[in-house]
């Protein structure tokens, strides 16, 4: 004999049996679901009550910090802050303009036959004047002054060069000034 349970009842009667089983299943992982879903929102509460009192207490933080920040301190601040920009500004314009010593160095390496150099002052640059240097010494002859005051012109830092047409008045042992003005 068969070991299987043999189903009497007509197939349309089985049929509404099989749809009320899947049906009572259906209902029954519906009300599962939505109770796993309940419970889990209730036990996100408190979470959500300590982030919004943790966002709270940030808030209140945060406005301390603001009121500390925009009191007289922010003045100050800014004064400060303005000062260290010029500071800032006068220092990359310094990085731009050659040294003082460089510049010296310079002047002396132009060949000078017959030129004694006595004496250099140096005016740096300022905003609206460019700086100069003033040359004093002693020529041998016109031409060795006039062969100076070229090689110094060919320098390329120089702007100009200028000598008193009074310091040809002489043949030899000429003293001289001469005025170099520096290219910014």
């Amino acid at each position: 004999m068969n070991n299987e349970p043999t189903n009497l009842l007509p197939p349309e009667r089985q049929r509404t049996l099989s749809i009320d089983y899947i049906l009572r299943v259906g209902v029954i992982i519906a009300v599962l679901a939505t109770a796993l879903t309940l419970s889990s929102s209730v036990l996100l509460i408190p979470t959500y009550v300590f982030l919004s009192g943790n966002v709270s207490a940030k808030k209140v933080n945060l406005a301390s910090i603001e009121s500390s920040l925009s009191s007289a301190d922010e003045i100050a601040l800014s004064n400060r802050l303005t000062a260290l920009s010029e500071n800032a500004a006068s220092l990359s314009a310094l990085s731009n303009v050659q040294s003082v010593s460089a510049t010296v160095r310079e002047i002396l390496s132009v060949s000078r036959p017959g030129i004694t150099i006595s004496g250099i002052s140096y005016t740096p640059h300022t905003e609206n004047k460019p700086g100069t240097v003033i040359i004093s010494g002693s020529s041998a002859t016109r031409d060795s002054l006039r062969g100076y005051q070229l090689a110094l012109q060919e320098v390329q830092f120089i702007r100009s060069v200028v000598l008193p047409v009074s310091a040809y008045a002489k043949d030899s042992d000429i003293a001289f000034t001469i005025t170099v003005t520096l290219a910014p």
